[in-house]
């Protein structure tokens, strides 16, 4: 298990570059962009899309890359992929397919910082990969019981 020091570091680099990221588009493009839930959502639809996609890629990363029944494979890049391509056509123009805190929270920053957007819909790419994430980690321990 992480260390609080381990887990701020991670989640300070995650996010540092997801901004320098964001910042690059900028960049090179001359404009921003931020994820947004579609115009015709509601509130739950994009906060259970995040939810539910981020527990499939979440799981799908715990079981093809740190559980031990699959230590050594070779498709563990194609099922992540896989799964963000899934994720991505069919949650994003209903969520704006974050998936992932740091996904979200840099281009929604430097949009609102360089590009004047809101920071509005900042809460669901908290929200839903937080709760999505803990999911796959409670399913994913549930499936590893037993196996060490």
């Amino acid at each position: 298990m992480a260390s609080a020091g381990e887990l701020l570091g991670y989640i300070v680099s995650q996010l540092a570059g997801a901004i320098t990221a964001a910042l690059a588009t900028y960049v090179t493009a001359g404009k921003t962009f931020a994820p947004a839930p579609g115009d015709s959502a509601s509130v739950l639809a994009p906060l259970l899309i995040e939810i539910l996609f981020t527990f499939a890629l979440a799981l799908v990363v715990l079981n093809v890359a740190v559980s031990a029944k699959t230590q050594g494979n070779s498709f563990y890049g194609l099922a992540i992929g896989f799964t963000i391509v899934v994720g991505a056509f069919a949650g994003g123009p209903i969520s704006g397919g974050a998936f992932n805190p740091a996904v979200g929270t840099g281009p929604i920053l430097v949009h609102a910082a360089m590009g004047g957007g809101t920071l509005a819909h900042l809460w669901l790419y908290w929200v839903g990969p937080l709760v999505g994430g803990a999911l796959a980690a409670g399913v994913f321990g549930l499936q590893e019981a037993g196996t060490a």
